[in-house]
């Protein structure tokens, strides 16, 4: 109740452009805010512990102690996101917008609750204005071509994760990056997955190609001549991997 009560007794204005509420910061006593400083640092060390419910806690009683700090609620969005509670994060990361509209990394962290929550093209919009306030930030372009892939535009995903490899061609090993995994209630559809896998084999990302070609198989893909004739294999015909996994089911050679 004291975090719901910091949000209802902020102020808030309309942008001359009609958008969304912008808050208007208030004064928050110098020793508040020093305090918040040492407490998200404290969350800081939990989050990077993997203890998010600790962290959680402590971005938490720092959003009390300055509740006009937009480094703190993207923190906050962060660990709620991470602990699966994704309405709490989607409003602590949109307050952050709010405080900052300028904030690149709280348009990522909604992009990334977007997605989450399977609203593929909020996600895109919101990754794409992350990407237009900070153009260098190679993450924010993994996130978007992953967004790109759920809502099932491979040319685009394909496009912007090589962009991504510009930035940092060792992006795709960084295990910050957040990863394209399947809703518990979502329904595996073979095509999708067979796309996602031809966009990593394009890339020549092996590990994520065979992955999600082994869910497409496993979801019912049986197109063994169009598999065996997709140029963007080719690469892996000769690769021990790739050949296990597709005669795992029932598919051979170029002829099946």
């Amino acid at each position: 109740m004291r975090f719901t009560r910091a949000l209802l007794l902020t102020g808030f204005v309309f942008t001359a452009c009609g958008g969304p509420e912008r808050i208007v910061k208030l004064p928050v006593p110098r020793g508040d805010e020093l305090h918040a400083y040492r407490v998200m640092a404290e969350g800081d060390e939990m989050a990077l512990a993997g203890q998010f419910h600790f962290a959680l806690l402590k971005y938490s009683e720092a959003s009390r102690l300055n509740p006009y700090h937009e480094v703190i609620f993207n923190k906050l969005a962060i660990a709620y996101s991470r602990l699966q509670q994704f309405s709490q994060a989607e409003k602590a990361a949109e307050r952050a917008i709010r405080l900052e509209p300028g904030y690149s990394s709280a348009h990522n962290t909604i992009g990334i609750v977007y997605l989450a929550k399977r609203s593929n093209k909020r996600a895109i919009r919101s990754f794409q204005e992350a990407i237009t306030l900070e153009p260098e930030e190679a993450n924010f372009y993994v996130n978007l071509a992953q967004a790109y892939l759920r809502d099932e535009k491979y040319e685009e995903s394909l496009h912007t994760y090589r962009k991504a490899l510009e930035l940092d061609p060792e992006i795709l090993d960084n295990p910050d990056v957040i990863e394209l995994t399947q809703q518990p209630t979502e329904v595996a559809v073979p095509e999708r997955l067979y796309q996602t896998a031809r966009v990593f084999a394009e890339l020549g990302n092996k590990q994520s190609c065979l992955e999600y070609l082994g869910q497409a198989l496993s979801a019912g893909f049986s197109d063994g001549r169009r598999l065996m004739s997709d140029t963007a294999f080719e690469k892996f015909y000769e690769d021990a991997e790739f050949m296990d996994l597709i005669a795992l089911y029932g598919i051979e050679d170029r002829d099946s």
